[in-house]
């Protein structure tokens, strides 16, 4: 598109024009003014923090080249915030791996991003809290059938997310821990 023929066009147009002729550096600015008022509400993946600017009518272009100077100085770290995200989820919500990747997929993290912040986290870790779980949901259905309530423990860690054979190694582990 020829600048100076637009320019020219618009200044001996009797109509007035649809949109007003700004700077790159204010356009830049309005987007950086609102990213940092993003980031002050709380940590946002790029993903997320691209499609908030898009929404707000900026253009994809800008946003991206002022994303990726907030990654260079360090304003935007997709690594770290999905790494205490995904820390957070399995340490007090109790999630498994599955329903954590979901989970950072949901808030705009890469595939790369999440197999990072999984990749940190204790596998074996998430079999004892399975075991744990499952110890003290059953404990809490002990006026129900033994059957009926493995039912209940493995459809309950099933929701969080842990895999059949974990969800399996569990129930039976708190079967036998309440048994004894």
């Amino acid at each position: 598109m020829d600048l100076k023929k637009l320019l020219e066009d618009t200044q001996f147009s009797s109509e007035t024009p649809k949109y007003s002729l700004r700077s790159v550096d204010t356009l830049e600015e309005e987007i950086r003014s609102d990213l940092l008022k993003l980031l002050e509400r709380g940590g946002k993946s790029s993903g997320a923090l691209r499609e908030l600017l898009i929404e707000k009518e900026h253009q994809p272009e800008l946003v991206d080249q002022l994303i990726a100077r907030f990654i260079e100085v360090g304003l935007i770290d997709d690594f770290g915030l999905a790494k205490d995200l995904a820390e957070n989820l399995a340490n007090r919500k109790s999630k498994a791996r599955g329903l954590i990747a979901r989970d950072l997929r949901e808030k705009g993290f890469s595939s790369e991003v999440i197999e990072h912040a999984l990749a940190q986290l204790d596998q074996d870790a998430e079999l004892e809290t399975a075991k744990d779980l499952a110890v003290n949901k059953m404990s809490r259905l002990s006026s129900l059938e033994p059957q009926v309530r493995a039912r209940r423990v493995a459809g309950f860690l099933g929701r969080k997310g842990y895999s059949a054979s974990v969800v399996w190694t569990a129930v039976k582990f708190a079967e036998e821990s309440l048994s004894n």
